[in-house]
């Protein structure tokens, strides 16, 4: 079984996901420039900054909770199994990267949890659509990786009838 604080980090990490996808789609009920409109885009920039930092606790916390044995699977589904998590991980941390990068292209004050962050590039309106257009794209596919990881979950669980999920859902 997973230890408890991996438990812990892996599900906040799927509530703040859903969080912030359900932040930024809501947003589009609102007309440009009203209060709350902006109010879901600062929502879901400070739920992106929260994963920024659950990610880095995540990648601090295996050093000392490492996640179990993965269940016997051929070597392609190990590797399929590791890539996935990885692009994961991979997505956690490039997501909220590229949405600072984008406020800091258009020039606006960045403040992450608290914390300004300095302006390391000059207002690029052409590179702040680019990088915001790199961010949208990667959102799609970060989407699509969390379905194949869940489908895979449930498809060790239904199928293959191994304790794959029940390492993250059940204690010792």
């Amino acid at each position: 079984m997973y230890p408890l604080p991996n438990r812990i980090i892996h599900w906040l990490t799927l509530v703040l996901v859903i969080a912030a996808f359900a932040s930024i789609e809501l947003r589009e009920l609102f007309e440009k420039g009203t209060e709350n409109r902006e109010l879901f885009k600062f929502v879901h920039f400070q739920i992106g900054a929260m994963l920024f930092v659950l990610t880095l606790m995540r990648l601090f916390n295996t050093k000392f909770n490492p996640a179990p044995a993965m269940v016997q699977m051929d070597k392609l589904k190990t590797l399929a199994a590791q890539g996935m998590h990885l692009a994961l991980i991979g997505c956690l941390i490039m997501m909220p990267v590229l949405g600072i990068s984008v406020l800091i292209a258009e020039a606006k004050d960045v403040t992450v949890l608290g914390f300004e962050l300095p302006h390391l590039m000059a207002k690029n309106k052409d590179t702040a659509h680019f990088i915001e257009d790199i961010h949208e794209t990667l959102g799609s596919i970060f989407m699509l990786f969390i379905f194949v990881h869940a489908a895979a979950a449930i498809w060790h669980h239904r199928i293959v009838k191994d304790d794959t999920l029940k390492k993250m859902t059940k204690s010792k």
